[in-house]
Order: structure tokens, then C-alpha cells, then sequence
């Protein structure tokens, strides 16, 4: 006997079509496909189809998102260099206790 525990009919939030062909190149490069709809001057349809191959991207687009993720993709590679130097930082000494904890101890610093 089949299990019933799957509903039948599809949720009204379910994606009806799978992410298109170059949804990453335009999320890396711009965060939301409307800011790059607005960038290009297009509609939010028009850009759906470029995505999903129903439309073929034009040269000055694709030109332009070649630059776009270039400088991403650089600013992640400089982003992956402070945060080396910073790890490779040795930690900061402690500074001494004043006033009336002078002659005390620290408690060492517990990780949650």
C-alpha cells in the first residue's frame, strides 16, 4: 500500500522550474536578479529569460558581466588575504592588572 505521507498537489512557494542555466553568474555579480535588472535597464522577465537560455544574452551583457565577476572574484581573493594575515597575527598579550587587582590572578577566558 502506497505511504500518504506526501502531499498531492504542490506548494504555492514551490519553484515551478529549476534555476536557470546562469542564475549564479548574475547573483554573483549583482546580489538579487532586480539590481541587475536595473543596471541593464531591462524588465525582471526580460532577465528570467536571459537566465534560463529562452532569450540569447547580448554581447554588451555578457561583456559587462565578465567585468563584473572579474572584480568579484578579486575582491574575494583580497578579502582571503587580510583574513590569512589576520589569522596569522599571534594573540595579544593581556594586558596587567591595575588599582587593587594588582596582585591577583586572571581566570582563564572560558569558550562557550
Amino acid at each position: 500500500m502506497p505511504s500518504c505521507s506526501e502531499p498531492v498537489t504542490r506548494s504555492r512557494f514551490e519553484r515551478r522550474l529549476p534555476d536557470g542555466k546562469y542564475d549564479l553568474m548574475f547573483k554573483v555579480a549583482f546580489g538579487s536578479y532586480s539590481a541587475a535588472a536595473r543596471h541593464f535597464n531591462v524588465s525582471r522577465m526580460t532577465l528570467w529569460r536571459w537566465r534560463h537560455e529562452w532569450a540569447p544574452i547580448p554581447k554588451v551583457v555578457a561583456e559587462k558581466m565578465k567585468k563584473l565577476v572579474h572584480e568579484k572574484v578579486v575582491e574575494a581573493h583580497e578579502a582571503e588575504v587580510q583574513l590569512r594575515d589576520f589569522l596569522a597575527l599571534p594573540p595579544k598579550p593581556e594586558r596587567p592588572l591595575s588599582g587593587c587587582c594588582a596582585g591577583r590572578h586572571r581566570r582563564p577566558k572560558r569558550l562557550n
